[in-house]
């Protein structure tokens, strides 16, 4: 704090630190506080207040389409139409008195409910065989992309590092950040159009006589493979920048002692760079792995309904179509306890620490 102090001034460094404070308490800890609240209330959908609630809700429809109704007859204002507005009225009346008395059940049994008990772990022990082997796939799936990603990689950032020509350099980084300028999605649609059955890529193999596409394409979009794919392809400069990073710091007079004394290429690169290059591929992995396991947009677009489900869709099927955020939460801090144990793996595996990872 005093280096801030010095640097921006102390009114400066107190607006960085409100600023700061604010994100992290507004955007990450009360969220977080307030989906670990919503995951511990079990909601039972098939008891009585739930189907009141429902029942209420139905009751709720009909009173909008007879008010609808009465207004387009009010509208047109013949003697027939005036004729038929008085009994839909009549029923709009018996259907508010319903609604009312039952809400004022629905508030007592709420109010027995609440007396009940409020908090319980139901949510997280009632994941079922089917969605337990998906999570456990999906952590599998994402570990591959992130050992994919790291293959990918190295070569590629241990090239830019020997590349003596910084305007050389700076073309390969231009290649790089370019095609990340367009929208995400576009760059995944791109993809499904490469590898669909009558893609690009079908087309190009049958141009070359490999595959006859009249008999039909290979089905790249029906596996996991096409997925794994495209999330390499989304989230290469994660892995990639931390890495080169890393080892641009490296002593080229270490690699060339190692020469000098025989070593051979591989074990210069296993006792020397990939030693040196550990926090890169910690911070690499980390990200990598914790964004694959969270992506909910290539999963669900490419090869939609014809690859394995992926932890994250059954998340977003919690949320967003049976309207249940109390296990959706709960499935969700469960994949983020997975994740937050993958990185103190990959802290012990690579001997790395938060300081280090944070350089």
């Amino acid at each position: 704090m005093n280096s801030l102090f010095h640097t921006y001034g102390r009114g400066l460094s107190l607006l960085f630190a409100l600023l700061t404070a604010a994100w992290v308490i507004g955007l990450i800890i009360f969220p977080q506080l307030k989906m670990i609240e919503r995951s511990l209330i079990y909601e039972d959908r098939g008891d009585a207040l739930s189907q009141l609630s429902t029942h209420i809700d139905r009751l709720y429809a009909d009173l909008d389409t007879l008010r609808y109704e009465q207004s387009a007859l009010s509208r047109t204002n013949t003697a027939e139409d005036r004729a038929h507005i008085e009994p839909l009225e009549k029923q709009q009346a018996t259907l508010e008195e319903q609604i009312t008395a039952l809400e004022h059940e629905e508030q007592l049994l709420k109010e027995q409910k609440a007396q009940t008990g409020r908090f319980s772990f139901h949510n997280y022990t009632s994941m079922n065989q089917v969605h337990f082997e998906i999570f456990w796939k999906t952590l599998l799936y994402s570990f591959s992309v992130t050992v994919l990603c790291f293959l990918a990689c190295y070569p590629i950032a241990y090239a830019m590092t020997r590349v003596s020509k910084p305007a050389l350099v700076a073309l390969m980084m231009l290649g790089l950040i370019i095609p990340y300028s367009i929208n995400e999605l576009l760059r995944i649609f791109s993809w499904v159009m490469i590898l669909a059955n009558q893609g690009i890529l079908n087309h190009m193999l049958d141009w070359l006589g490999i595959l006859d596409l009249s008999s039909g394409g290979v089905r790249f979009l029906s596996s996991n493979g096409s997925v794994f794919v495209v999330m390499m392809y989304t989230y290469i400069l994660f892995m990639i920048f931390p890495i080169y990073n890393t080892l641009e710091t490296l002593d080229e007079n270490q690699i060339e002692a190692a020469r000098d004394l025989g070593a051979p290429s591989w074990r210069i690169h296993w006792r020397i760079i990939l030693p040196h290059s550990k926090p890169g591929i910690a911070i690499g992995s980390i990200m990598t792995f914790m964004l694959s396991a969270g992506s909910i947009s290539v999963p669900s677009i490419v090869g939609r309904g014809l690859h394995p489900d992926w932890f994250s869709q059954v998340i977003y099927r919690r949320f967003f179509e049976s309207s249940n955020w109390n296990i959706g939460s709960a499935y969700s801090l469960t994949l983020l306890l997975a994740c937050l144990l993958f990185i103190l793996i990959v802290m012990l595996i690579f001997r790395v620490n938060i300081r280090e990872i944070a350089k």
